[in-house]
């Protein structure tokens, strides 16, 4: 095993919902809140002011049991399919709406799904924030700059006054959880779990609210980030229990990103940073860390990583597979390194699987180094294929292009989709890794930050001006729907389950959309 592993309860620190870095002790500070009061919104901030809007008649639908809710980033097993759930084909933003309402703050987690209610996080600064901005941030603006001649020291001044937004620049941000009602989009209950000045600023595509909650049907795991904290609510919005950690940078300052996962009762959640890095498991009922390994083998530079960690399961084993900077390594249920595999670029997309393999992969900007792998169960060691080799003893397959920048490959009846943020669609027999067609989807002009989900034999693809591009499942493009809600959105689509419809977050608002009822 490489790294260490660390066991134990860490720092206890006050029982406080807005506490801020300057009361954290330690390397590990531990805020375990079990049968604490309900925390509400503190003084000083403005208290939401629900609006929802109904529109049209709609079938009614049935909700099942907690687990078949949409639980996590990407939903059941972080698959990002839903073949039962009748979404519809074409809406607006007020036809097939069966409700949208207005969130306060700002935030890109994509909603969750447990019983009757809808979770989502936010974070909301009085002051407000850098304003959000669509579209491709690459190199163009510094090559521009220095075409200019300027010095590098005043580039990278520029460049970080357009695309950063510095501690400096915002006042105390209350972190949000926030539940609808998945029937009708009514406010159930908000809670601000802290309150406090960021550790690190944010790329103004990020933001302070970006990981997704999970939850195990019983509870409710938020995250915001490892310098913030994970929280635990009840599902009536009560907290439960924190842990938080000290504050490690984040490459250039972009922000935090990283969902939690929740399995077999334990939290996993991976920070990859500048400074500390390490995959840790929690007890899911008290916040108690079970284990904690350390990554140490990241890429020498530029650590950080972005990555939700997946939960592969095969008849074998259960894997907790990370991609980082630099490579993927797979830990097993008691946190030793299971297998690893070198040649990742930047660490953004989150694995998927299907058809008996594990897909992994990372994106960069451009066409090139967006390295995709294929791997069969039981590996061992380093996997790494040799030098001029696409496949090896646990390599079924690898394509040197193909994998997104920011999103996520969606694998869907024996196929895998790969979206990257310039809207090239590829697409790849999840078997062979042969590439079946590629495309540009919704024609040009659509760049995408989110993660595409499947349902009942169509795809949709969610840009970052609130159009949702559906088209067909297959072994070629063709189009379905284009559904525009006009307003920007970042943020992965969740389903609402037994029929309810998708569930779409914008900039400000949360959708729910259904199909009419007869």
């Amino acid at each position: 095993m490489t790294g260490r592993r660390r066991t134990g309860r860490g720092v206890d620190s006050a029982a406080t919902g807005a506490d801020g870095p300057s009361g954290r002790t330690g390397p590990f500070v531990a805020n375990t809140l079990t049968g604490a009061p309900d925390l509400g919104r503190s003084a000083g901030f403005p208290t939401m002011r629900p609006s929802i809007l109904f529109l049209g008649l709609f079938a009614p639908f049935t909700l099942g049991a907690a687990d078949a809710a949409w639980p996590q980033f990407r939903g059941p097993g972080g698959r990002a399919t839903a073949d039962d759930a009748k979404l519809p084909v074409e809406w607006s933003a007020t036809a097939n709406v069966a409700w949208s309402a207005e969130v306060p703050g700002r935030g890109w987690s994509s909603p969750i799904v447990v019983g009757d209610r809808v979770i989502v996080t936010s974070a909301l600064n009085r002051g407000g924030f850098k304003p959000a901005q669509t579209g491709i941030f690459g190199n163009d603006y510094v090559a521009e700059l220095k075409k200019q001649g300027l010095p590098d020291e005043e580039v990278n001044k520029r460049v970080i006054a357009r695309d950063i937004e510095q501690t400096a620049e915002v006042e105390d941000v209350s972190y949000l959880v926030l539940a609808f009602d998945v029937r009708t989009g009514k406010p159930l209950w908000e809670r601000e779990v802290h309150r406090g000045k960021p550790f690190g600023g944010r790329h103004r595509k990020n933001t302070y609210a970006s990981e997704t909650p999970a939850t195990d049907g019983e509870r409710i795991y938020a995250s915001f980030g490892a310098n913030v904290g994970v929280f635990c609510l009840g599902l009536d919005g009560t907290v439960q229990w924190r842990r938080s950690w000290e504050p490690q940078s984040i490459y250039l300052d972009f922000g935090t990103a990283a969902s939690p996962v929740v399995h077999g009762g334990r939290v996993y959640v991976q920070r990859d940073s500048e400074g500390e890095s390490f995959l840790a498991a929690l007890d899911a009922k008290t916040g108690e860390p079970v284990w904690t390994t350390a990554r140490t083998e990241l890429a020498a530079k530029n650590k950080s990583g972005w990555a939700t960690p997946f939960v592969w399961e095969t008849p074998a084993r259960t894997e907790i597979v990370t991609i980082g900077k630099g490579l993927v390594v797979s830990y097993g249920l008691d946190g030793r390194e299971l297998w690893r595999l070198r040649g990742m670029t930047q660490a953004t997309p989150s694995p998927t699987a299907g058809a008996g393999l594990l897909f992994v992969g990372s994106g960069s900007q451009g066409e090139n180094n967006r390295p995709l792998y294929a791997i069969k169960p039981g590996a061992s060691g380093d996997i790494t294929p040799a030098q001029g080799e696409t496949s090896g003893p646990f390599v079924a397959w690898f394509q040197p292009r193909g994998t997104p920048y920011t999103g996520s490959p969606l694998f869907y009846k024996d196929r895998l989709y790969s979206l990257n943020d310039n809207g090239m669609l590829q697409v790849f027999d999840a078997a062979t890794g042969r590439e079946i067609y590629k495309e540009r989807v919704g024609g040009t002009g659509n760049t995408f930050s989110s993660s595409p989900i499947a349902s009942a034999g169509r795809v949709y693809a969610l840009n970052e001006n609130g159009t949702t591009i559906v088209f067909a499942a297959g072994d070629e493009y063709a189009q379905l729907g284009k559904n525009v809600l006009g307003e920007m959105s970042l943020a992965t689509p969740a389903v609402a389950p037994g029929g309810g419809g998708l569930l779409v977050r914008t900039q400000t608002k949360l959708f729910r959309i259904a199909a009419a009822g007869p």
